[in-house]
């Protein structure tokens, strides 16, 4: 299942891997702390993991999981990692997404927003 293969390319901060789990024309919607992004194309769901997750080194992949829900597929997972200016972050996203020909076509992501944390 691709949500299972997106879970695993954000394990592995593979953002080409990430650019091919969605479709050409996919629909990524972010709800943050701070705003709501609404963006089109594989390419830019890709960006936003990209501005995401790059800068964070070391980077851990806390948990996360995959659950179908009737014609929607749920994903969540929660990393930690160290920003080079703040430090010690975690985060948590939960979304749901709409699978279509075997790509996300769509994307629906909240967001914990980046919590300060303790060194692990």
């Amino acid at each position: 299942m691709i949500m299972r293969e997106l879970l695993a390319a954000i394990r592995e901060r593979d953002f080409d891997r990430i650019e091919s789990c969605f479709a050409e024309d996919a629909r990524l919607r972010v709800l943050t702390p701070h705003e709501l992004r609404d963006l089109t194309g594989r390419g830019a769901a890709a960006d936003r993991y990209r501005g995401w997750l790059e800068s964070l080194e070391p980077f851990e992949l806390l948990d996360g999981d995959v659950l179908e829900i009737a014609d929607r597929v749920r994903i969540r997972y929660r990393f930690r990692g160290r920003d080079p200016e703040k430090g010690w972050q975690e985060n948590e996203h939960t979304g749901y997404g709409l699978v279509t020909e075997g790509l996300v076509a769509g994307l629906n992501v909240t967001c914990t927003g980046f919590r300060p944390t303790p060194a692990p």
